[in-house]
């Protein structure tokens, strides 16, 4: 069912991107107006949390990983989902560029920051632009099936990682029940499904949902930053017999790769992420009674953190004063 509501979101999402290169066609822009780079590389690293939170979807195949017979799939699922995500946003980005007509869109001819003041989803406006009617169909249908599929797949992988806290005591052992039927926990599914409909709810408007992008990605980089330190901890403790192809080199620029989207997340992202991802972390170690290594982890968690937060001020800070 997942394989096919997948196939599905493709192909609604990649043939309207197709339909509007044979309605209009530009490559103007691909070279014009300081190219693909405007803003030059600082631009790229700026849109980082961005690209990343784009790219977030692929973890949801680790948070299956127990459900998964040959551990070796996983790999391959990472690596093929990370290569198609990254071939389909390419052609998105081009598809794009080659049928922006800046004069219908409302926006001054390079103006490329302008763009920021464009709302809702582009490809609509330029289906709406450039009269194509089967692409604006499709692209509308897919605003409503793409939304309501993403949280089918999250649904299902955010009840198991509740599941998963239940069973390391972190959250109440309620989360632990699963259904007689499916053999689902139901619990983790009500609680998930009720606390991400809150946080659409709030945050959904345009445009204090890219500052929750943007937090939510920090956060989690902070986050991902201890998983290759587990890594080498649980395999020098001998706590599992399958081990990771060259995790003793992928560990150590794993780490430094999540501590450099944090860094180029900028101010006030950093900080936000680090208090929020902080109380949330003691909250559960108090609900989860943890005693051992708790001390010492809000300590290694403060050494780690704090360079971020006075780096990132200091250049957030010294831009702030440039723009005076």
């Amino acid at each position: 069912m997942t394989s096919a509501f997948g196939t599905i979101k493709y192909v609604i999402y990649i043939l309207p991107a197709f339909l509007l290169l044979l309605v209009y066609y530009n490559p103007v822009n691909l070279t014009a107006y300081h190219g693909v780079l405007p803003f030059g590389v600082s631009g790229v690293f700026a849109a980082m949390p961005y690209a990343m939170f784009a790219f977030g979807g692929a973890r949801v195949i680790p948070d299956l990983a127990e459900e998964v017979k040959n551990k070796v799939y996983l790999i391959y699922a990472l690596i093929i989902t990370v290569v198609t995500e990254g071939v389909i946003y390419l052609f998105f980005n081009f598809a794009f560029l080659t049928n922006l007509d800046w004069s219908k869109i409302g926006v001054a001819t390079g103006n490329w920051s302008g763009l920021s003041r464009v709302q809702g989803n582009p490809f609509i406006d330029l289906a709406s632009d450039h009269d194509a009617q089967i692409a604006l169909i499709l692209l509308l249908i897919g605003g409503i099936i793409g939304p309501f599929l993403t949280g089918y797949v999250y649904m299902g992988t955010g009840a198991r990682v509740l599941f998963a806290s239940a069973r390391s005591g972190f959250v109440g052992n309620k989360m632990l029940e699963l259904h007689e039927k499916y053999a689902i926990p139901y619990w983790a599914l009500i609680v998930f499904a009720v606390v991400g409909s809150v946080i659409a709810f709030l945050f959904a408007p345009v445009p204090s949902i890219y500052g929750l992008i943007s937090d939510a990605t920090v956060a989690g980089y902070i986050g991902f930053a201890t998983n290759p330190v587990a890594l080498m901890v649980l395999r020098k403790q001998g706590a599992t017999n399958y081990k990771v192809t060259a995790g003793s080199i992928i560990a150590p620029i794993a780490f430094i790769a999540s501590g450099l989207i944090v860094f180029w997340s900028g101010w006030p992202a950093v900080p936000y992420s680090v208090v929020i991802l902080a109380a949330v972390s003691g909250v559960l170690g108090v609900i989860g009674k943890v005693k051992e290594g708790f001390a010492e982890s809000f300590l290694v968690y403060g050494i780690y953190s704090l360079p971020y937060i006075h780096d990132v001020y200091r250049i957030g800070r010294s831009v702030e004063l440039d723009n005076l």
